[in-house]
């Protein structure tokens, strides 16, 4: 019960820290008394090493900096176990463990990273557990072709869809835009920006799925189709009777 109370008041990362201190500080305690039971003393002991100790504080100035660095991370509650970070440049993956020197953070490809805690702490960490939505924005070309009816027809359903569909959040709670963007070299440019309720990344590849599908039968329907990359090219006839210019000849 008394651990289920400490639960409520420190999370699951400082709990784990302070069962490590704790550990360390009965390891310690044991080690003295047992030292005392043998008939040595400690205080005297723990004197002798003050000059040792201060010296290993200095070379261990790397070692105090992660231990410090990793108290903010918990105090801040960057990050916990089981969150998905990416911290650019460094790392990208599933927070395992947050240690007293390192955090190890498992990338997609299933390979541990160990970071220092300091690179946590000194760099802007992306923590896309907490997502409260997740974004799809599209870019959708269409063929010059398409009439203006035809893409209006395109915008208004695409947008019905999205507003109609429950996998998608409401314009009252994230930005939903349906828009005719831009003229690119080679298409009419729609944009679509919209968000799904879900942050779970399979769910969120399966609605994304739907939706492309049902922009396509929205988009045949219509009667346009989809841009690809292209050029075109234009001949004339030479007129009859022009002059004709003799082409020289390459090894002359």
């Amino acid at each position: 019960r008394s651990f289920s109370s400490l639960k409520g008041i420190f999370s699951e990362s400082m709990i784990q820290w302070l069962i490590k201190a704790i550990r360390a500080l009965v390891f310690f305690l044991g080690a003295a008394a047992v030292l005392e039971i043998w008939g040595i003393e400690v205080a005297p002991l723990i004197a002798g090493l003050g000059l040792f100790g201060v010296a290993v504080a200095l070379g261990a100035q790397d070692v105090f900096k992660n231990l410090i660095a990793g108290l903010f991370i918990i105090g801040e509650k960057r990050f916990h176990p089981g969150d998905w970070v990416r911290v650019d440049g460094i790392v990208e993956g599933t927070v395992e463990d947050i240690g007293f020197r390192t955090t190890t953070i498992r990338r997609f490809d299933k390979a541990p990273v160990f970071v220092p805690n300091s690179s946590l702490a000194d760099n802007a960490v992306v923590n896309f557990t907490r997502m409260t939505h997740r974004r799809i924005y599209w870019k959708i070309g269409l063929v010059y072709d398409t009439t203006i009816p035809q893409l209006r027809a395109v915008r208004d359903r695409i947008e019905s869809y999205i507003l109609t569909n429950d996998d998608f959040a409401k314009p009252s709670e994230v930005s939903t835009f349906v828009r005719i963007d831009s003229f690119n070299d080679s298409s009419i440019d729609l944009m679509l920006y919209c968000f799904t309720k879900t942050t779970d990344w399979g769910e969120w590849l399966e609605i994304k799925e739907t939706l492309a599908l049902e922009i396509k039968d929205i988009v045949q329907s219509a009667g346009s189709g989809f841009a690809f990359p292209s050029q075109s090219i234009y001949l004339e006839n030479i007129p009859a009777g022009a002059e004709n210019f003799p082409v020289p000849n390459s090894s002359s």
